[in-house]
């Protein structure tokens, strides 16, 4: 059994594969409706994945942060970056995934393709948004060797996550990915249960990049 103290002091038992987010139903179901992720420590986690694979504390240190966390905030929007690109890729074709970070206001996410973005396809990839939100597909992670992560990546022909892999992650012999539907992406995480907590988003504006900063 897992032993989780929670914020409050109180110390509770779970089975050793025992997430977050069973830890929240435990407490409630309207509690864990509004769950976004979690904290151990001062480690931002996901809440889907179990207890046991992220820390070797006992009793564990945990926080839940619900939709009113200003922490739960970052992980919202970078969970709405993975939305949004996988509306972009449902739309259009060609296209190789670059970074979707969070930024002080919002996210974003750097595509190549042959499609001119402009602000009149605002329209389309938001209502593509929608439907991938109202489908409420989780948001699964896992995690691959080096050789296994090219793999996929190639696969999947994006081009420039297997130069980064090759590159800006030579070091990592472990990579991570995330899943929802049919979109995967290379990401350290941490992510949202599933799409249905992304409550309101709205897209501002799109601008030219170049891959790395190298105008070259």
């Amino acid at each position: 059994m897992l032993q989780v103290q929670l914020p409050d002091g109180s110390i509770v038992e779970h089975p050793r594969t025992a997430t977050a987010l069973d830890v929240a139903e435990k407490i409630g179901s309207r509690l864990a409706k509004t769950v976004i992720a979690a904290k151990i420590e001062d480690r931002i986690v996901d809440a889907t994945r179990p207890l046991s694979d992220l820390t070797d504390l006992s009793p564990i240190p945990l926080t839940l942060l619900t939709e009113r966390d200003a922490e739960a905030l970052d992980v919202l929007r970078h969970s709405t970056a993975h939305v949004m690109a996988r509306a972009v890729m449902r739309l259009y074709e060609g296209v190789s995934l670059a970074f979707g970070p969070t930024i002080d206001h919002g996210f974003y996410y750097d595509f190549e393709l042959a499609h001119k973005l402009s602000e009149d396809d605002f329209e389309a990839i938001e209502a593509e948004m929608g439907k991938i939100i109202k489908s409420a597909e989780p948001f699964e992670q896992f995690s691959l060797g080096r050789e296994e992560a090219t793999k996929l990546c190639s696969d999947l022909k994006q081009s420039l996550k297997v130069e980064h892999i090759q590159t800006g992650l030579a070091e990592h012999q472990q990579l991570g990915f995330y899943r929802q539907g049919e979109f995967v992406d290379l990401c350290r995480g941490p992510h949202i249960p599933d799409a249905s907590r992304i409550k309101a988003f709205k897209l501002l504006s799109v601008a030219g990049a170049y891959w790395k900063g190298d105008a070259k």
